[in-house]
């Protein structure tokens, strides 16, 4: 790997710190948006109003799950996007890194 790719490198890398460090708040989960369905006597179908719950994963890796009031609906799903972002500039973080430290391993001609 030349200098001028691993300067490129160094840089792309300080900028993913820059942008995770940039995301202050976040959640790990999914929102899902729900309606309860039931059929009554005479055939007809009475369906709810749209609830919200928030799942997630507890340090243990059991799924989890939290009902959510829709006036919280917009910053939960802000806070999700967040996350989101965070684990998608953490994986292209973890790739640079790699790229970064084999960068001078490779094979060469003798």
């Amino acid at each position: 790997m030349t200098l001028a790719n691993t300067r490129e490198l160094d840089a792309r890398i300080d900028d993913l710190r820059a942008e995770i460090d940039g995301i202050p708040v976040m959640l790990h989960g999914a929102l899902l948006t729900n309606r309860n369905r039931a059929k009554r006597k005479d055939g007809s179908v009475q369906v709810s109003p749209e609830h919200y719950t928030f799942q997630y994963y507890d340090v243990d890796g059991h799924r989890k799950s939290k009902r959510i009031p829709g006036n919280a609906k917009a910053a939960v799903e802000r806070l999700v996007r967040a996350g989101d972002r965070y684990r998608a500039l953490e994986r292209e973080y973890r790739v640079r890194l790699t790229e970064l430290a084999l960068a001078d391993g490779g094979k060469k001609n003798v």
